[in-house]
């Protein structure tokens, strides 16, 4: 199961966004995600999000909120 997450970048004057693959436990972050420029810009383990927060890119604070809340409330297989 995957679940995308986009917010406003003031940095570069676009978006950023990540996806998090719940069933593999990875997230992908992506620096402009409209762009269809190929992969993500960075990856990191589930796991290492909860424990030292985001790693790739830092999205507002409510948007780490919400992504730890969708790990934290998937049931696990």
């Amino acid at each position: 199961m995957y679940k995308s997450f986009m917010w406003q970048n003031e940095a570069t004057g676009g978006a950023s966004g990540a996806q998090i693959d719940l069933d593999d436990g990875i997230i992908q972050w992506f620096e402009s995600p409209g762009c269809a420029c190929g992969g993500s810009d960075g990856e990191q383990a589930v796991a290492d999000f909860l424990e030292n927060g985001p790693r790739a890119l830092v999205p507002p604070d409510y948007v780490i909120e919400e992504m730890r809340q969708v790990i934290q409330t998937v049931p696990k297989a």
